[in-house]
């Protein structure tokens, strides 16, 4: 599970990249104005990937110590606590 979760932070890190540089590219203009603020809503979504990836790391290194066990009865209890409320 928390390998699963590892990809997915991985991805979204990925994905972040790609993202700041469409915005960035998107909202360019011909004004001084819309090209700063462009390059403000590039550099936001550029902030993002650094902490998906140390996030990526964190939850290999929790899954190379042997912690997923743990992960899947944290998921377990959550789950139940779901179907309570739901109910």
């Amino acid at each position: 599970m928390l390998d699963k979760l590892g990809y997915l932070a991985t991805g979204l890190g990925l994905s972040s990249i790609a993202a700041s540089i469409a915005a960035w590219y998107k909202e360019q203009g011909d004004d001084e104005v819309e090209n700063a603020h462009a390059e403000r809503t590039g550099i936001f979504i550029g902030l993002w990937p650094q902490t998906f990836f140390a996030l990526a790391v964190i939850l290999f290194k929790l899954k190379e110590m042997g912690h997923d066990k743990d992960a899947e009865r944290l998921y377990k209890k959550l789950e139940e606590k779901i179907n309570e409320i739901n109910k």
